[in-house]
């Protein structure tokens, strides 16, 4: 391992160890539940002081790269990158982010669950489920069900922590809709279904499209 200048600042010191440490994983092709050398054998390697290690790790497992287990030592943790996410939606909505701006990111994801509904040839039945016929029985769950299990054709644990922490961001306010509205969204979800039911995908996609922008005009 490559040693640290030491005449680096403290925190820069701290932060280089963190980059070094993450390079060590990469390097060595560490898995899940893989075990870091210790932090003797670090502050050795780095040239740098245990402190300095153990404020690099601290760093690393508040961040989720790794975890501390009790007899164990510092394995490399899995990783959930949903509280990144929530941070950056938290401070999206600080900072008066548009969400009509956000519902393309939403877009993005169920266009591209659409893709590969097409090529996988996945099941559809989850989406059927959760339609409803009744207007009446229209609410954001139902919506937010409707959605949800178009997310789920994508096998992919990324896409599934990202879409389901931008797609539930979307349900945190209650909206306020008209009866003429819900019809309008039951009907659309029905439109969407039907035309995956006979793999007629570009259309799929142009009305959902449509179907999320008009919606997207609830966040004026």
């Amino acid at each position: 391992m490559e040693t640290i200048n030491q005449t680096t600042s403290r925190q820069s010191l701290k932060q280089i160890v963190v980059e070094k440490i993450k390079d060590y994983i990469l390097t060595e092709q560490l898995n899940v539940g893989d075990k870091l050398p210790t932090e003797r054998q670090l502050a050795e390697d780095y040239q740098v002081s245990r402190s300095v290690v153990r404020e690099a790790l601290s760093y690393l497992e508040n961040t989720g790269v790794t975890e501390s287990v009790q007899g164990r030592g510092t394995l490399v943790k899995e990783q959930d990158i949903r509280p990144l996410i929530e941070g950056f939606l938290f401070s999206f909505q600080v900072s008066q982010g548009n969400l009509k701006d956000l519902m393309m990111l939403r877009l993005t994801f169920e266009l591209a669950a659409i893709d590969v509904i097409e090529r996988e040839q996945a099941s559809i039945d989850g989406i059927a489920q959760a339609l409803v016929d009744d207007p009446a029985l229209f609410n954001s769950q139902v919506d937010q069900a409707f959605h949800a299990q178009l997310l789920r054709a994508v096998d992919s644990e990324l896409f599934k922590q990202m879409s389901a922490v931008v797609h539930a961001y979307f349900y945190r306010t209650p909206i306020e809709t008209t009866i003429e509205q819900n019809q309008s969204s039951l009907q659309e979800h029905w439109d969407i279904y039907e035309a995956l039911k006979v793999k007629d995908y570009a259309q799929a996609k142009a009305l959902l499209t449509d179907h999320l922008m008009r919606g997207a005009e609830y966040y004026d």
